[in-house]
């Protein structure tokens, strides 16, 4: 795995609360490998994007040269969700952080009860909602 993973802003709310699926198997596989490495790693570094692509975009049907092709739509979305997100979470675009400090930030502030207001339109929020944190991930990321 890298030595620093890229991460969007809004998917600091998606890491959490994923168990499976997304787009398709090549971006689940991805989106698993990378839970399981933060899970495992908790003081991995993470580099906070916003408006850009990060490491989970890389297999994603939607990409081409390193833009989101879904629409204009869902892409000038998905950049004002990033920004959103950054400023809900007050951090800056393009800050590092430890994986355990930033995803519990992520967890601290964002809740079944304020997510539909965080990730409003968002295709996967009842995935979101129905299934909640999974709370072995949160575990991990406070061992040791």
């Amino acid at each position: 795995m890298i030595q620093t993973i890229k991460i969007r802003a809004h998917h600091l709310l998606c890491i959490p609360r994923f168990y499976r699926g997304g787009y398709d198997e090549e971006f689940a596989l991805n989106m698993k490998n990378i839970c399981m490495h933060i899970r495992n790693h908790p003081d991995a570094k993470i580099k906070v994007v916003v408006g850009e692509l990060d490491d989970l975009c890389k297999p994603c049907p939607h990409k081409h040269n390193n833009d989101c092709i879904q629409s204009k739509k869902i892409g000038k979305w998905v950049i004002s969700q990033d920004k959103k997100v950054a400023k809900f979470l007050k951090i800056k675009p393009n800050s590092i952080h430890k994986a355990k400090d930033i995803f519990n930030l992520a967890l601290e502030k964002v809740n079944n009860t304020n997510i539909s207001f965080v990730c409003k339109d968002c295709i996967f929020l009842s995935n979101c909602i129905d299934v909640g944190i999974n709370n072995s991930f949160k575990k991990d990321l406070n061992k040791k």
